[in-house]
């Protein structure tokens, strides 16, 4: 008789395994805090171990070193963004899908700011973390491209007057989503989560020109952008400010 097949058994298996997935999240979780506060650099194995409350010995049972914490963060922020833009048939789905997704994603990036301020050195360091990361841009870039293409269908969004495509449209959007982070911590303040939240009006400033007048009402009906009569008023208010400069 095999002794794990008995009921006590399997309980207890089941037992470590949730207080291995447990101990597991802890340490992500108290990597992550540490990674986005101090930089991966400045942050050791031990102080991953002392903030999560646990033994060196028991982090490195769960994980190997340091990269391979980072390579899991990396996955775990990578999930959170899988699924999130399979089109609809219906356009106002696809609006509002659109809407809370620029919402998700500021707060992944806030939340996982680390991996966007580092993401070209934690690549070039690590091989593994770069297969990863170009599978998940691939899976990403696929949706994306698909999502672009039935707004297009829908009359929502213009294809960009040729010889550019929605392809390039959506590596664009890419570019903007991955770089943003890097050129705030040179140029800005990382560390504000209204900075970061910023990369969001800078995709709607690529995605605006290319959105047919159907489009347009359906993102303002969908607060994504002001209303036409907010937008000329504020154009009207700033207009003094910008003169008496």
């Amino acid at each position: 008789m095999n002794p794990n097949s008995s009921p006590q058994a399997a309980t207890a298996i089941q037992k470590l395994r949730t207080t291995s997935l447990r101990t597991r999240t802890r340490i992500l979780e108290a990597a992550r805090e540490l990674f986005n506060e101090r930089g991966t650099a400045e942050i050791s194995t031990n102080h991953i171990a002392t903030a999560a409350g646990i033994s060196p010995g028991n982090l490195y049972y769960h994980y190997a070193d340091k990269r391979e914490i980072i390579r899991a963060l990396h996955d775990a922020h990578a999930a959170s963004h899988e699924g999130r833009w399979q089109p609809s048939d219906d356009s106002s789905e696809n609006v509002a899908k659109l809407r809370e997704n620029l919402a998700t994603g500021a707060t992944l990036a806030w939340a996982y700011r680390f991996l966007g301020r580092e993401v070209l050195a934690l690549l070039r360091a690590d091989p593994d973390l770069r297969a990863s990361y170009g599978a998940a841009y691939e899976r990403r870039l696929r949706e994306w491209l698909a999502f672009g293409e039935r707004l297009v269908d829908q009359r929502l969004l213009r294809r960009p007057r040729p010889p550019r495509s929605i392809h390039d449209l959506t590596l664009v959007l890419w570019l903007i989503e991955e770089g943003w982070l890097p050129f705030l911590d040179a140029t800005g303040d990382p560390q504000d989560p209204a900075q970061v939240a910023r990369g969001n009006d800078l995709v709607l400033a690529v995605l605006d020109p290319q959105l047919t007048a159907r489009g347009r009402r359906a993102f303002e009906v969908a607060g994504i952008l002001p209303a036409a009569a907010d937008a000329d008023a504020h154009k009207a208010t700033s207009a003094p400010d910008r003169a008496a400069k």
